[in-house]
């Protein structure tokens, strides 16, 4: 069944409503200290902002925590694991504990993103690529790649098309499901975890998919 057909987006849609709204109490403390403490250590800006492709190749400006010193050219011109030498002390604790998306759940509320869905792209990153399928879903928080670039630490681009495709090809509930139990499993334990739980494990698949192992 399509991904924009049937009841699986409505009811998409109301989980990421749901745990937005729910979340974002929680975490707008942790956000107004950590952006007090990027005022004073790294001075401002404190938000990184930059256009990226959403559903359909309708574009947004992406919003979250700056983590980079910032450069006389275009910010975010440069793919991130090519910059990590200009990434701060406390953009780098930043980003290891996940803080510095969290800005994006205001995305999740105005409908540009999703909690689960493949990571939105540049421009100039959907130029060199053939977005395939995954230009049918909502960008999210995190998929199979991000899975997998948290478990390795890198990721080429064309292994994260496959890999959004075949997020695309097994999409529902319980497969989003499996992905954010993998994600919680990730920030606890710092692996997303090879053997999940059955129910999680959508068409009773490893991680990561068979025909997409190395």
């Amino acid at each position: 069944m399509p991904p924009s057909t049937g009841w699986y987006p409505p009811a998409k849609r109301f989980v990421d409503l749901f745990v937005a709204v729910a979340l974002l109490p929680l975490v707008t403390p942790v956000l107004a200290v950590a952006c007090a403490a990027s005022v004073v250590i790294d001075g401002p800006p404190v938000l990184f902002r930059q256009r990226r492709v959403g559903r359909w190749g309708e574009q947004f400006t992406l919003i979250k925590l700056r983590t980079m010193r910032p450069t006389g050219g275009e910010p975010g011109s440069g793919r991130a694991y090519a910059e990590r030498d200009r990434v701060t002390l406390l953009g780098s604790a930043l980003r290891r504990l996940h803080l510095d998306e969290l800005p994006q759940l205001v995305h999740v509320l105005t409908g540009d993103m999703s909690l689960v869905g493949p990571r939105p792209l540049s421009p100039a990153h959907v130029a060199e690529i053939a977005p395939g399928r995954r230009a049918t879903v909502r960008p999210g928080f995190t998929c199979f790649a991000q899975l997998e670039l948290l478990e390795h630490g890198y990721l080429d681009k064309h292994r994260q098309v496959a890999l959004d495709e075949e997020y695309v090809q097994r999409i529902g509930l319980r497969t989003d499901a499996a992905i954010i139990a993998r994600t919680v499993a990730a920030l606890f334990t710092g692996r997303p975890g090879r053997r999940p739980l059955a129910w999680f494990d959508p068409q009773g698949a490893g991680w990561p998919p068979d025909k997409l192992r190395s």
